[in-house]
């Protein structure tokens, strides 16, 4: 069933997150888990809480399951939480618990069978109306955005803070806004959108480096790397202006796949920052030139204009089966070239009027 709510604002206390999405970064190792933040740890534990109370039987033993807790094995919190051992596990629980996130119990020290507690989570989760007993493996849980900034302070106390790769990931699902009358293109997309940006969402390698406690090298190369796996899809633009990024599918995954598609053609002209060709009425006006060399002639042909073409592939057996930008020329004036300026950098001209003093 599709959800009727039709917006992420800023000031919401909590997001939405589909546990099928979510279940993807538990199972492949595509992207690591190393980090200060811990934040797709946390995140984890939330995913698994029950909404409501439960009975879980283990061998001839049957324990009650309550509201934000959940009981488990030992061995299988290193690949829920993303860590290498059981040892460095049961190090991220104490963590968490001594942070004041949750608390948990060892319940059988022979079979290593736990129960943790998330705190607070009647204040988080249970008041919901669409309140019900939650399967591991699909439907959504929810996360509060108010837990993720504890957690950061609370990582800054013992040193730097650096974020791992799916700290990253789920910092963009967590900032992404839909429909937020504070935010250009928000509207025609889900942005990401952080709250000191001005309500323009243009993320710059620089602004995304510090917020992550990363070199800009490793910034640019973690985006390109997601966008090639079709986790988000971006809009550039020319300059230090910065670029927009879209989570793929997160209409389809919030709202259900009958949701409301989206034509995004003019947010370059939404933003204030671009313009954006009319698009082409009879395509035999269209001419076409592919080099792979330095031109040796006018890069536009007389009374043209130049255009933008992107070029998208599809990954092969992607989870998230969205089509992946692989080229993308943008500019402020797209319809205007330095060629119709009368700028020529083609190969000297011979004669007289070619000639240097």
């Amino acid at each position: 069933m599709a959800c009727t709510q039709q917006q992420q604002l800023i000031c919401f206390p909590r997001v939405r997150v589909q546990k099928k999405w979510f279940r993807y970064f538990n199972d492949h190792k595509d992207f690591r888990n190393e980090g200060t933040l811990h934040l797709f740890s946390l995140m984890s534990l939330f995913s698994y809480a029950n909404f409501r109370s439960n009975n879980r039987r283990f061998d001839t033993q049957t324990f009650m399951e309550g509201p934000g807790q959940w009981i488990c094995k030992l061995s299988a919190l290193p690949r829920i939480l993303r860590v290498h051992s059981k040892a460095q596990a049961l190090d991220l629980l104490t963590y968490f618990r001594d942070a004041g996130f949750l608390d948990y119990e060892i319940l059988d020290e022979e079979t290593g069978l736990l129960r943790y507690t998330i705190n607070d989570w009647k204040k988080h989760c249970i008041h919901l109306e669409y309140n019900y007993y939650s399967y591991k493996g699909s439907g959504f849980f929810f996360f509060p955005l108010s837990v993720g900034r504890l957690l950061v302070i609370a990582s800054r106390r013992n040193g730097p803070l650096v974020f791992s790769e799916l700290d990253a990931i789920m910092d963009f699902w967590l900032h992404t806004v839909l429909n937020e009358p504070r935010v250009q293109g928000s509207e025609f997309m889900p942005v990401v959108y952080y709250s000191n940006m001005k309500g323009q969402p243009l993320l710059s390698y620089s602004y995304l480096a510090k917020r992550w406690g990363w070199s800009k090298s490793r910034v640019g190369r973690f985006i390109l790397k997601i966008e090639e796996a079709g986790i988000i899809s971006r809009v550039s633009f020319s300059s230090s202006r910065g670029s927009v990024i879209s989570p793929c599918r997160y209409r389809e995954m919030i709202y259900g796949e009958d949701c409301e598609k989206l034509s995004l053609q003019r947010i370059g002209e939404i933003l204030g920052i671009a313009n954006v060709i009319e698009p082409i009425g009879d395509a035999k006006d269209l001419q076409l030139s592919i080099q792979s060399r330095v031109p040796s002639g006018l890069i536009v042909y007389p009374g043209g204009k130049s255009l933008r073409i992107q070029v998208f592939r599809v990954p092969e057996g992607s989870f998230f089966a969205r089509p992946v930008p692989l080229v993308f020329y943008s500019s402020l004036d797209w319809g205007k070239s330095v060629a119709e300026d009368g700028f020529y950098r083609g190969p000297p001209k011979s004669g007289h009027d070619g000639e240097r003093g």
